[in-house]
Order: C-alpha cells, then sequence, then structure tokens
C-alpha cells in the first residue's frame, strides 16, 4: 500500500480502533450486567436488542444527519451519545432505560462507522481499496476482541467498566478530529429489492439472514450464557474473545476455499459443524476448557458466514446490480439481527444451559437443510465467474458493504478480460 494512503488514513484507524475497544466491552458489560441486576432472561433478550434496532435505524437516518451537519460535527455528535448513553446505563438500572439507551449506542455506532467508511473509502484507490479495507476489519475484529478482556479489569457490579467505556468512546474522537482530513461525500445507492435477491441468490438470503440471529444471540447474551454457566468475570471475557478471534482467523482459509469450490459446500460445511459441536454439547458434562473449544468452532463456524453468503450472492449478481443489492443484504442482515437476543433469551429460558446449543443447532440445520437443497437444485456458479472473497467483520456498515460490491464488480471485470484474451 503507498504510503501516502497510510499517511492518510492512520488517524482513522486509530480512532478505529479504540472506538471498538469501548463498543466491544459495552455489550458484554451491559448483558453481564444486566443479569447481575437480577432483569428476567426474557427482559434481557429484549434490552440487548435494542442495539441491532439501533444499528438498523442508524444506517437509515445518520447519513442524512452527516449531510446536514458534515463529518467531523456528526462524528462528535455520534461518539458523544454513545458515551453518554452508556453512563445513563449505570445511573438508572432500569429495563426500559436500557433498552432505550442500547438503541441509541446503536444508532451512534452506526453513524460513527459509516463517517470513518466512507471517509477510508474516499482516500482508497481501485489498487489498494482491497487493502485499505482488510486493515479496516481486521481493526475491527482487533478491537472487539480486546474490547471483551477489558471485562476482567474491575468488577463489573461496579461503575469503573461503564466509565472505562465512556471515556473509550469519547476519545475515540481525538485521532479523527485533530488531523487535517478532507471529508468525502456519502452517495446514497438504489436497492436492488428482497425479493429479487432471493430470486437471484436464495442462498445468500437465507445464509445472512441465519447467521445475523446466530451472531447477534451470541454478541448479545453469551456473557450471560458464561455467567449462568458458572463463568468467572475473567472466563466469560476469554470466552467472549476467543469466539471472536477464532472467527476472524477462520476468514481467510474459508475464503481461500470457498475461491476454489462452489461456495455453498463451504457454507454446508460451516454450518454442519456447528450443528455437530451443538449436539455434542448437549449431551457432553462440560467443562471450562471445554466451553473455550466450543465456543472456539462455533466462532469459526458461524462469524464467517456473513462474509460466505455476500461472495455467493457477488458471484450471482450482474455488475449494474451489486451496489443495489449492498444495501439490501446489509438490512437483510439487521432485520434478522434483531431477533437474535430474543430468539436467545427464550432458547434459555425455556431449555436452561442447553438452549445455548439448541438454538445455534436449529438454526444452523436450517441452514443446511436449504443449502442442500440449493445445491442439488441450482447449477454452481462456473469458477472463471467467481468473484473474490472479501474478508468481512461480523456486520459491515453500509458504506464497506458498497465497497465490497465495488471489489467484486472489478474482480468480474477482470475475470470478463481474462475471458476475453483468451478466447
Amino acid at each position: 500500500m503507498p504510503d501516502y494512503v497510510i499517511k492518510l488514513c492512520w488517524p482513522l484507524f486509530i480512532g478505529l480502533f479504540i472506538l471498538t475497544l469501548g463498543n466491544g466491552l459495552q455489550g458484554t458489560l451491559s448483558g453481564w450486567r444486566a443479569d447481575a441486576e437480577g432483569f428476567s432472561i426474557a427482559t434481557i433478550g429484549w434490552i440487548m436488542a435494542g442495539y441491532p434496532i439501533g444499528i438498523l435505524l442508524g444506517a437509515y437516518f445518520a447519513p442524512q444527519i452527516v449531510k446536514q451537519s458534515g463529518h467531523i460535527r456528526s462524528y462528535a455528535i455520534f461518539a458523544t451519545i454513545a458515551s453518554t448513553a452508556i453512563l445513563i446505563q449505570v445511573v438508572f438500572i432500569d429495563s426500559s432505560v436500557w433498552f432505550l439507551m442500547r438503541i441509541l449506542s446503536g444508532i451512534c455506532i452506526a453513524g460513527v462507522n459509516i463517517i470513518l467508511e466512507s471517509w477510508l473509502n474516499a482516500k482508497a484507490s481501485n489498487a489498494n481499496r482491497g487493502k485499505v479495507f482488510s486493515i479496516f476489519m481486521a481493526i475491527i475484529y482487533t478491537g472487539l476482541s480486546l474490547g471483551q478482556s477489558l471485562l476482567m479489569l474491575d468488577d463489573p457490579m461496579g461503575y469503573s467498566l461503564f466509565i472505562l467505556t465512556s471515556v473509550l468512546l469519547s476519545i475515540s474522537l481525538i485521532p479523527v478530529l485533530v488531523p487535517s482530513i478532507d471529508a468525502p461525500q456519502i452517495e446514497q445507492n438504489e436497492s436492488l429489492g428482497i425479493s429479487a435477491l432471493y430470486k437471484i441468490s436464495t442462498s445468500c438470503f437465507f445464509t445472512v439472514a441465519l447467521c445475523a440471529i446466530t451472531q447477534s444471540a451470541i454478541f448479545s447474551i453469551g456473557a450471560v450464557f458464561a455467567v449462568r454457566a458458572g463463568l468467572s468475570v475473567s472466563e466469560t471475557a476469554i470466552f467472549m474473545t476467543i469466539y471472536i478471534a477464532f472467527g476472524a482467523i477462520a476468514q481467510w482459509p474459508l475464503g481461500w476455499l470457498s475461491d476454489r469450490v462452489d461456495r455453498r459446500w463451504v457454507i454446508l460445511y460451516c454450518a454442519c459443524v456447528a450443528i455437530l459441536v451443538s449436539l455434542a454439547m448437549i449431551f457432553i458434562e462440560a467443562s471450562y476448557p471445554m466451553y473455550l473449544i466450543m465456543i472456539a468452532l462455533i466462532g469459526a463456524s458461524t462469524l464467517p458466514l456473513y462474509s460466505l453468503g455476500v461472495a455467493h450472492a457477488n458471484d450471482r449478481l450482474e455488475l449494474k446490480q451489486m451496489m443495489g443489492a449492498s444495501s439490501t443484504i446489509n438490512m437483510l442482515y439487521g432485520v434478522f439481527a434483531m431477533i437474535g437476543p430474543l430468539a436467545m433469551a427464550y432458547s434459555l429460558d425455556l431449555f436452561g444451559l442447553s438452549g445455548f446449543y439448541i438454538l445455534i443447532g436449529a438454526i444452523n440445520l436450517l441452514l443446511a437443510i436449504v443449502i442442500i437443497k440449493m445445491i442439488f437444485t441450482k447449477e454452481p456458479t462456473d469458477e472463471s465467474e467467481q468473484t473474490q472473497f472479501q474478508v468481512m467483520s461480523h456486520r459491515p456498515g453500509v458504506v464497506a458493504m458498497e465497497v465490497i460490491a465495488e471489489e467484486a464488480m472489478e474482480s468480474q471485470l477482470d475475470n470478463t478480460d481474462n475471458d476475453d484474451s483468451t478466447s
């Protein structure tokens, strides 16, 4: 990557890293503290569902706020409100207040991510955009993973960790506001439509929708499950860190494999791993090491599904459809992500600790059934027409999805040019 790109982007990368540290901590901290405060598991599910609701709302309203107020002021507004929202949670121990604050946090984090992503997209060129966003995704995963470990710094029943989260969200402003960086323009793209996406790539539709339920369920209620399984605060932090870390690491080998075979077989493999691990955990008397092995395998098999689903859709989309499809896929994930915390909360309420594995196993069983049907009823994409796999975070924002679409379009154009030159 050219030195000038690093020079222009490093403040954004530092701001993003600090932001994801705070964001990674606040999700696990909110779930852990809600359980410790005696909220019912159903109530916790509703509280934690507020965040994906906010993310979905932010994806639509944040660009309008940015257009009216500008990137710098909007970033300051979003970061400040997110910083305040986490403090309000510890001042008012009330489920309704927490639900509203989680929505507010989701809206603000979505807004900040849109600003950072659009800045990076504007500064990167076609030659290095993929590398820039690979760093972007790596920073997100690293920040989220390390953010979980911050839970070990103090007793979550106190105020310190809430204050730390607020401080991290606030100081993420500094690297972005101090340097002189030209603000880009955010462009709105016309959506392809849910029904059109379903017809073009049914496998993508179900992969994105079902992995959204699993991922949001674990991110939101994973800490609650760990506490109820008897894990200490430090063990809970490690539990959540391993889930994210192994999910990040697995993207590269699975992506490499999916570029060389029908991606649906890789998706099916991931779903089957999650099913087998879930079944095994139902019948095994779990110990702490077993919990870590379980969550590592589930992370490695479920977190890459979003990237695999998007890559499969890009293989089947025409060039003119890719940009429109990016916002539709983003919205599809957001809608189903709202179901995850509620589904996991009620599953734990009905089946106890086994409900954690039952939900993950059932969701991935449904995915496996759909993918098997698609494998035997729809022809695979020709290998020469496949776009290149792009590593994504568990939930990239609107701008990041558009960048992935741009990369897929370039990949498809390159394949077309190669075909023309060899014919």
